[in-house]
């Protein structure tokens, strides 16, 4: 049994009760009875159990209803961002699967997590004659000149998950980017995945966080993310970060992940919480230095994405104790609504794509089956009554 387990609420419903019982117990107290001392502890507390409270309810949205017409026989060229990450993969093979549902052609190609795979994989979209090009979170500064290919022999190319080059001032390249929620662009977006690790970490410390917190800075969101925390933990007097450690696809790719996550625990010795910006991470090494440091049971980590390999280690207590999570399946069914609208001049649809964190007491699905939203929404049902299927 993790030493910092007693602490972790069980759901927000009970932790109110707590509060409330609390509250009852010294009705009969005055206001200058009572010690400031107290008066910050139950203040602390309080605020540490919205904060878990906003974490386990996320923000979540709706699929879109409006319907849009199918092409037929149309081929999609999916590219991966790197299918040995499930963070990659998972939204690949669910773009593949919303294809097949409509009777398109689809084949994934392995970006090997750099540009030059990427850019290779659009090329070879091209070479097949494409109708689609579907490219799975990578920004289009990555692969300018394979994009201004593809637009010129009239292929319809989706950035599912990332961002146009108009984001740094230039001129846009894909023939459009999918949209998650209504109302957030997707800084916003990758912000709230920030906040929501920020409040789940808030929420298990009691207020009381020194972060250790792994950045990654080899796609745009991996920023936003740490914004969005940053900003949050600003809010919190009782909060600090006591570490940072950048990592990168590199590190993945090379094995160097644990190696560099033991060293940095070791120069952060009063850290009580680390924070990890993907998911797929932990299973690169992370986890398993983690638990080699002998602190696991000290530390409240948590991810993002919320992969079933991942909910696996958080119900096992391995090494990660919770993730900011969405369905990346939806997200891929999401890049095949987007082309269709593009192809029927509509205007691109939000998916409803949201975050909840799962922790192994709150909104854990089944063993065995993946991550669904609190309450569950059939996204795909929804895709195929749009798409008359």
């Amino acid at each position: 049994m993790r030493s910092m387990k007693p602490r972790m609420k069980a759901g927000a419903l009970s932790a109110l009760l707590i509060a409330s019982l609390a509250l009852a117990s010294c009705s009969t107290a005055t206001a200058e009875d009572e010690p400031a001392d107290a008066e910050s502890a139950s203040a602390a507390t309080s605020g540490s159990t919205d904060a878990l409270a906003a974490a386990y309810e996320g923000t979540v949205g709706t699929p879109p209803t409006e319907s849009v017409p199918v092409p037929e026989d149309l081929t999609v060229w999916i590219v991966s961002c790197g299918q040995s990450q499930v963070t990659c993969s998972t939204p690949s093979q669910a773009a593949a699967d919303a294809a097949e549902a409509i009777g398109w052609q689809s084949n994934i190609c392995d970006g090997q997590l750099n540009p030059n795979g990427w850019a290779s994989c659009i090329r070879q979209g091209v070479g097949a004659d494409a109708d689609v090009i579907l490219v799975m979170g990578q920004d289009c500064s990555s692969f300018q000149g394979p994009l201004e290919e593809a637009r010129a022999a009239g292929i319809t190319t989706v950035g599912v998950g990332a961002n146009d080059c108009d984001i740094d001032g230039g001129e846009p390249l894909y023939s459009g980017i999918t949209k998650k929620l209504d109302g957030l662009d997707n800084e916003q977006w990758w912000n709230m995945v920030g906040k929501l690790q920020a409040d789940w970490l808030i929420g298990q410390t009691d207020g009381d966080l020194k972060l250790l917190e792994v950045t990654f800075a080899d796609a745009r969101f991996g920023p936003w993310i740490s914004d969005g925390l940053n900003a949050a933990l600003a809010d919190c007097d009782t909060c600090e970060v006591v570490g940072t450690l950048q990592l990168s696809n590199r590190d993945a790719a090379s094995g160097t992940m644990a190696q560099k996550l033991s060293t940095a625990l070791l120069q952060a010795p009063d850290a009580n919480a680390i924070s990890v910006p993907l998911d797929g991470w932990f299973l690169a090494g992370l986890s398993q230095a983690i638990v080699s440091s002998q602190r696991s049971d000290d530390l409240a980590v948590i991810g993002t994405f919320g992969q079933r390999s991942n909910l696996d280690l958080i119900a096992a207590g391995e090494g990660q104790d919770a993730s900011v999570t969405f369905s990346l399946e939806w997200d891929g069914w999401s890049g095949v609504d987007t082309a269709l609208r593009l192809l029927a001049d509509q205007e691109i649809a939000a998916s409803g794509v949201g975050l909840q964190v799962v922790d192994a007491e709150t909104n854990m699905p089944a063993d065995g089956t993946s991550f669904t939203y609190n309450p569950e929404i059939d996204f795909k049902q929804a895709y195929l009554e749009a798409w008359g299927k």
